[in-house]
């Protein structure tokens, strides 16, 4: 059991993803503000990232304090009313939120059991729901279980990092990728790309696709959709 996912990325036309790099684009809207607008169009209450890009949302940092008592290794969910959600792997316990959402949506972490018992006493403490996805790393089919059964979420939007959209499409739990182009050339060697597999290149591409649809968006933008036909 898992949700539909769609990976939903703005990128140039050489696939690099990071919006900071980018000249103004034509009719001064901003790589961010595309990546939204488009984002919203789908009106999916429910968005995944990897650690790195969930830092962005958190805020400074912090040291825990010491917990009273043992934790016991058990889903945690602060919000059962909560209906949008943000969502990100932890496997080290590194994501120290002081606040239970982010623009409204309702923070969950994905964890392995190797977290401290500070650290699950901090989420608590904050209204952080969190889910136990593996004994040392976040094991990504149980994740994906766990936010279907567990949050009753059946749509999802990754919109992670290279290195969390290349984990995610290489365990074959994406279905669906948007891609917004922009008329735009980065050529930055190692600048993080749509889909960045760890480790060693596969000895094959990643994934076979099958067009959805296509439109020509203002400023020269091209936005692709495309079904996931498999490896």
């Amino acid at each position: 059991m898992k949700p539909y996912v769609i990976c939903h990325m703005c990128s140039t036309i050489d696939g690099r993803i990071l919006v900071d790099r980018w000249p103004r684009l034509p009719g001064k809207k901003s790589g961010a503000a595309l990546f939204e607008t488009t984002a919203d169009k789908f009106g999916i209450g429910a968005w995944l990232v990897g650690t790195t890009t969930m830092r962005e949302f958190m805020g400074r940092n912090l040291k825990l304090r010491k917990a009273r008592e043992k934790i016991e290794r058990t889903d945690f969910v602060a919000d059962r009313r909560a209906r949008r959600f943000a969502i990100g792997a932890d496997a080290h316990g590194v994501l120290r939120f002081q606040q239970p959402e982010v623009e409204g949506d309702h923070v969950v972490l994905l964890v392995s059991s190797r977290v401290s018992d500070d650290y699950l006493a901090h989420l608590r403490e904050a209204g952080v729901s969190y889910l136990f996805c593996g004994a040392a790393g976040v094991d990504l089919e149980r994740a994906m279980d766990k936010i279907r059964r567990i949050l009753g979420i059946r749509r999802l939007m990754l919109e992670g990092g290279g290195t969390f959209n290349g984990e995610m499409l290489h365990a074959g739990l994406v279905d669906e990728i948007s891609q917004v182009i922009v008329p735009v050339v980065d050529g930055g060697r190692g600048v993080t790309t749509l889909f960045d597999i760890p480790g060693e290149p596969p000895r094959k591409a990643a994934a076979a696709l099958r067009l959805k649809s296509y439109r020509r968006l203002a400023g020269g933008a091209s936005w692709f959709r495309y079904r996931v036909a498999g490896r």
